[in-house]
């Protein structure tokens, strides 16, 4: 009983045993402060680990560790511990405010700031946006003037309708707006336009006057005369014109809109907006060519003292679409391409190219391009996205509650109202790589706006007792003079190594130097045949110029670059961890063997605030719903007995699946979370849901959602949409008129027919009466005939009898 009670405690002892291994060598495996040779490098690596700078610190140990560790076991005084922290300064704060007569509008505070930070020392920071009342909105009108766009419209009422009605309709926008207009056509060269003079003046059809072509023309700049604005649209039929080809040159007016600030009269602080208006396809780099146009088209303003790009329209090429997506961005402005429906597609490829850029489609007589205007500027005033510029090796990431409660990481929000409010945490994250370059300074701009927030980093890249006048040159604690002693240690002159400079390069190494460089002593090969023996230690070898790639260990024994990568970046690059003989060392805030788990929580946030709706648990930033439960999805809030989401999905599906949709125009990066595929039947199942909706074709089309072990969403999208048949008009036209003329005739000849019977009626009513008047003579009693008879008494006629007595006159 007793050997078994002796045998159990062991084994206890043992699991313990273990298990406190395991631990120390997992704290030893993701400390990576360990690793720094000297003061710079160490506060470099990361904000928790601190350089002990004392004069009598063990040579055993590591000068480099975590700070927390120094303070816990007290073996390095405070005043030789270097851990420097962060600093903000804030050099312009001037608060948002709407804009007015006297003031400008301001959204975006604070400013300027000063951050004075060590690499990869996280710094979160706050930047307020609101949406001004008032705010100075510049918009100019790029319209195609060729004839085949006018032809299509009632030009003259739409061009003045536009021009009385833009105005009215921007005055209720703001009460600090400019209208400008231009017109363009195409390149005054071969193959794009005719060949001769007569052709070039009598393009159009007969009893239509046409202008010679042009590229460009700046009609009208920005100005706040509504009037004026209003009767150059009204006089732009002047400048009608027509090319020869179909594709129009509206990409080279776009270039000279946006490069010509003086001449369009573009405001430093505005909201720029260019409304781009075409029933054609356009030309790109590579067309110029076809007519000489062979220049590289260089972004540059080319108009002459007239308001016309003409001279170098024949010299430089079409801009390139990225070309055009760089000066948009540049310029801070925002596209609305308001187009004919059969050139939808191709112009709203192109929007997903241009940022804050939006497409819409154009009636074919005009009358809704007052709507569009003021749809696509409301859409893209209530909307507001943060990007980092000139943020080489710099990690920016964004945090806010937009308009709700529960805190997201997204550096957009959209449904802001005239004087709403907005607070976004940025954390900033400096790579040590920054500390090679001289600029040191970026922007986190508000895109489609000329407002930012400019940072200007002033890098902590060496410690204080490194620096000129701290530390001890030719110091006699280095071995006669041949190092400089600074922050504890000696950093030797050249050709001298050590840890007190005490070799000499230039003598070859003895044998017994040999020696202490062979990890086994029976072996012929010196520092693992990855470094050289200098006077007893090894110097190993780097792979490439990047000094996190190079071969490690007291006999170079580890490589430092055959770790797990992560984004493409061995153990996630320099802001996750470090990789340490074949081992990834992460640094706070990440873990797993490619340091790409994010310990942080907010990615898994529910909408009800709590962390996986409380049906999971955040793991590497992502939720593990509860197995035992029917809740899937990022967050956990999906289950089969929930409602669906159908709705939440339905966006991507249909930007992903036929380019349409609310998020057409921004779906790559809307939709990026998303795994999507396009298949040519929905597979009924119970586990997934299948989501019929109409497109904006009025065609039904369905798709998919489901989740992958690890709570991807994944889109399944049918390649087919369920159409109405077309109804076929000319059979229905024929019936109803078919239908009409013989229900007239059969009316009619239901008049006739009843007309007729009535007739007969009264005729056969008419004969009855006629033979119940008729009379026969004696059939009367009272019947006398008419005639009376005479005879003269005195008569005697030689044929006559006297009458006798007895017989009487007839009377």
């Amino acid at each position: 009983m007793f050997s078994m009670f002796r045998v159990c405690l062991a084994f206890i002892l043992f699991i313990l045993f273990v298990h406190h291994t395991d631990q120390q060598a997992s704290k030893q495996e993701s400390n990576p402060c360990t690793n720094a040779q000297t003061c710079g490098e160490c506060i470099r690596t990361s904000s928790v680990c601190a350089w002990c700078a004392s004069d009598n610190f063990e040579s055993h140990q590591s000068r480099c560790d975590l700070k927390d560790l120094f303070v816990a076991t007290g073996i390095c005084q405070d005043a030789d511990l270097q851990s420097p922290d962060f600093a903000v300064k804030i050099e312009r704060d001037d608060d948002v405010r709407g804009g007015g007569v006297l003031e400008e509008a301001i959204q975006v505070q604070p400013q300027n700031i000063t951050l004075r930070v060590r690499p990869n020392q996280p710094v979160t920071l706050q930047l307020q946006f609101r949406q001004a009342e008032n705010y100075p909105v510049d918009l100019y009108f790029l319209l195609d003037m060729s004839y085949s766009m006018i032809r299509e419209r009632n030009a003259k009422a739409w061009l003045v309708r536009l021009g009385k009605a833009m105005s009215k309709s921007m005055s209720e926008i703001t009460k600090d707006a400019k209208l400008g207009f231009g017109s363009f056509v195409d390149k005054l060269t071969m193959p794009f336009v005719a060949w001769t003079e007569e052709m070039l003046t009598a393009r159009c059809p007969v009893g239509v006057t046409c202008r010679r072509p042009y590229a460009f023309k700046n009609q009208q700049g920005l100005t706040r005369n509504m009037t004026l604005f209003s009767d150059k649209m009204s006089d732009a039929l002047q400048h009608m014109s027509q090319s020869l080809d179909n594709p129009e040159g509206g990409m080279d007016g776009m270039i000279q809109v946006l490069a010509c600030d003086d001449q369009i009269g573009w405001r430093e602080r505005s909201r720029r907006m260019i409304v781009y208006s075409s029933n054609f396809f356009f030309h790109i780099a590579g067309d110029g060519k076809l007519g000489g146009a062979v220049g590289f088209n260089d972004g540059v303003c080319h108009l002459d003292n007239g308001g016309s790009y003409s001279t170098y329209d024949k010299i430089l090429d079409y801009p390139s679409v990225s070309q055009l997506a760089a000066k948009v961005k540049e310029k801070k402005a925002n596209v609305v391409f308001a187009v004919m429906g059969d050139v939808y597609d191709v112009h709203n490829r192109l929007a997903s190219f241009i940022e804050g850029s939006a497409v819409d489609k154009l009636e074919k007589d005009g009358t809704n391009i007052i709507k569009l205007v003021r749809d696509n500027y409301d859409k893209l005033r209530s909307t507001i996205k943060f990007l980092p510029e000139n943020a080489e090796d710099i990690e920016v990431t964004f945090q806010t509650r937009c308009t709700g409660k529960v805190m997201q990481t997204t550096n957009e929000c959209s449904g802001l109202e005239l004087g709403e409010s907005v607070v976004f945490d940025v954390t900033i994250n400096v790579s040590p790589e920054l500390c090679k370059r001289t600029r040191r300074s970026f922007d986190i701009q508000a895109v489609g706006l000329a407002e930012k927030l400019t940072l200007n980093l002033d890098l902590i890249c060496e410690c204080e007792c490194e620096k000129p006048g701290n530390e001890e040159k030719n110091s006699p604690k280095c071995f006669n003079g041949n190092g400089t002693f600074e922050c504890g240690q000696c950093t030797c002159n050249p050709k001298r190594y050590g840890r007190n400079c005490e070799c000499d390069e230039a003598k070859l190494s003895s044998q017994k130097s040999l020696e202490k460089c062979k990890s086994n002593p029976n072996s012929t090969v010196v520092c693992s045949d990855h470094g050289d023996c200098v006077c007893g230690v090894c110097e190993c070898f780097s792979t490439t110029e990047d000094s996190a790639r190079r071969y490690s260990g007291e006999f170079c024994e580890c490589n430092d670059y055959s770790c797990d990568y992560y984004e493409r970046q061995l153990c996630g690059g320099p802001t996750r961890g470090v990789c340490k003989c074949g081992t990834c060392q992460c640094l706070p805030g990440y873990s797993t063997i490619n340091c790409g788990c994010s310990t942080r929580n907010d990615t898994c946030m529910a909408s009800n605030g709590k962390l996986c709706f409380g049906q999971g648990e955040c793991v590497c930033g992502r939720c593990q719903c509860d197995p035992r439960t029917q809740y899937r999805g990022p967050t956990c809030e999906d289950c089969p007995t929930c409602p669906s989401k159908c709705s939440l999905y339905r966006p991507c599906a249909q930007c992903m699946g036929f380019g349409s949709g609310e998020y057409a125009s921004d779906c790559s990066e809307k939709c990026s979370e998303y795994q999507f595929e396009m298949v040519p039947t929905i597979q009924e199942s119970k586990d997934v849901r299948t989501c019929p909706f109409n497109d904006d074709d009025g065609c039904l089309f369905r798709y998919t959602y489901e989740y992958d072990p690890d709570n991807n969403v994944i889109l399944r999208v049918q390649t087919t949409k369920e159409c109405p048949t077309a109804a076929p008009v000319m059979a229905i036209s024929l019936g109803i008129v078919g239908g009409i003329v013989l229900i007239g005739i059969i009316i009619i000849l239901l008049i006739l027919f009843i007309k007729k019977r009535q007739e007969a009626k009264e005729f056969a009513a008419f004969e009855r009466e006629k033979e119940r008047a008729r009379w026969e003579s004696d059939a009367n009693p009272i019947y006398k005939t008419p005639k009376s008879t005479y005879q003269n008494p005195t008569y005697r006629g030689a044929d006559r009898k006297t009458p006798s007595e007895d017989q009487p006159f007839l009377s």
